[in-house]
């Protein structure tokens, strides 16, 4: 267990590393691209608490990020027709551009890195880490 447990934060951060790396030509380090590709999968747009919490991060310093996003000419905040003091992050044509490009950029990273893997194993895989992730969700909402 404490061998596969010491994998979990080095992977992550190498993971991170190759997309930075698979995104650099995109002028786009892998947290405002991640956070590009997701607004962009939220059809009718994405609050930025959920953003933060799709990037596993709090709240107050995903704002920093879309207010970035948004002087760059990729993410406008609209009002939530639903409720008027929120607002919903959508991309604007450019952003919806960009994570296109990001969508394809990571789809290869991920082809790459997982090429020498069988699909059952990375259904085993998966699985695991699905379980830690309801785990640590419990954990989390435990206190």
């Amino acid at each position: 267990m404490r061998a596969f447990a010491a994998h979990l934060v080095p992977l992550g951060r190498r993971y991170r590393r190759a997309l930075d790396n698979g995104l650099a030509g995109l002028s786009l380090s892998h947290t405002p691209a991640l956070a590009v590709m997701l607004i962009g999968r939220a059809a009718e747009g994405l609050r930025q608490g959920a953003l933060a919490d799709q990037l596993g991060v709090e709240a107050p310093s995903v704002v920093p990020l879309v207010d970035q996003l948004e002087r760059s000419g990729l993410v406008e905040r609209r009002v939530d027709s639903t409720d008027k003091r929120a607002r919903l992050l959508h991309l604007t044509e450019a952003g919806t551009s960009l994570a296109a490009q990001v969508e394809e950029r990571t789809a290869e990273i991920r082809q790459t890195l997982l090429a020498c893997i069988e699909a059952d194993e990375l259904i085993v895989a998966t699985r695991v880490l699905d379980q830690l992730h309801a785990t640590l969700t419990l954990l989390d909402e435990q206190g």
